[in-house]
């Protein structure tokens, strides 16, 4: 799987308007992104940014903090803390960033995991981020108390196999789980999403998807079944503009959040806190874009 180039270009322009704080034009991207070039000449590029740019307010008009027009794209600058703006500008550590990318990048990978915890929770899911560190977040460091936790918080009625797991161990293939609602702890078989939090390259997430996905069922007896998991993958890229073929495939596989789907789901403003700790990462890394930001090779 790839990215169309306009995915590429839309973020940029999307960076630009935040880092100049005014509205962008056609004719501003021209002469920022096409240097030397006609405009004619570039036409179609800049009407494809603006194209995907309303796509993506679409797709999250509540969570997408841009106003997207066919001629323009300015930045609308959220008061609490916005999932969109976090995805871009952790994503945008990949391709240049300031004098301490790789200890932000470090941070941003961590944190994606609770902020797609958070967005889930604003959506009505209860939800646990599996990773470590555990304990901050709020369960047992070693794994088997803590998947006896989750299990008690889910009200699913399982039964852990300890002598299922290795000292190897560590999230059992998930990063983060969510369940639509609480069970009742009766009987088990209550649906569970199994999210794996992919920063890398959009080309792996189908095997980030199938990678390990029976992991977590086989520790368990009596619930967590098989048959009423659903496989998910979280990725802070943007999706939309992927070919019809590519998205089916994907699809097929499991269920995909990339980010206009998790800005969607952290929009519907169920009131759930920040994790302290992504509090203070993303104050940091707003503070490095608004002061020292820095275009790498």
């Amino acid at each position: 799987m790839t990215l169309p180039e306009s995915a590429f270009l839309c973020d940029a322009v999307e960076l630009a308007a935040i880092a100049l704080q005014k509205p962008l034009f056609d004719k501003d991207l021209t002469k920022q992104f096409f240097p030397g070039q006609a405009a004619a000449d570039v036409e179609a590029e800049i009407k494809d940014v603006f194209k995907l740019a309303k796509a993506r307010q679409a797709a999250a008009p509540q969570g997408y903090p841009f106003l997207a027009t066919d001629h323009s794209i300015s930045f609308q600058q959220p008061t609490d803390f916005n999932a969109y703006t976090f995805l871009l500008l952790g994503r945008a550590l990949s391709f240049g960033g300031p004098v301490d990318t790789e200890e932000l990048l470090r941070g941003f990978r961590k944190d994606f995991e609770d902020v797609v915890s958070w967005s889930l929770r604003r959506a009505g899911f209860t939800c646990e981020v599996l990773s470590i560190p555990r304990e901050f977040r709020g369960l047992h460091v070693s794994l088997a108390p803590a998947l006896r936790q989750i299990c008690d918080r889910f009200g699913e009625k399982a039964v852990l196999r300890e002598d299922m797991l290795v000292p190897a161990d560590n999230d059992l293939d998930v990063d983060v789980l969510a369940v639509p609602i609480v069970g009742n702890s009766s009987l088990g078989g209550w649906p569970t999403v199994q999210v794996q939090c992919a920063t890398g390259a959009v080309a792996d997430l189908e095997s980030k998807l199938g990678e390990g996905t029976f992991t977590f069922g086989t520790v368990w007896e009596r619930g967590f079944f098989r048959g009423t998991q659903i496989r998910a993958v979280a990725t802070p890229d943007d999706l939309l503009g992927v070919g019809h073929v590519q998205w089916t495939r994907l699809g097929q596989a499991g269920w995909v959040l990339d980010r206009t789907r998790i800005a969607y789901l952290s929009s519907i403003n169920r009131v759930v806190p920040l994790l302290a700790e992504v509090t203070d990462y993303w104050n940091g890394l707003w503070t490095a874009w608004q002061t020292g930001w820095q275009q790498t090779a």
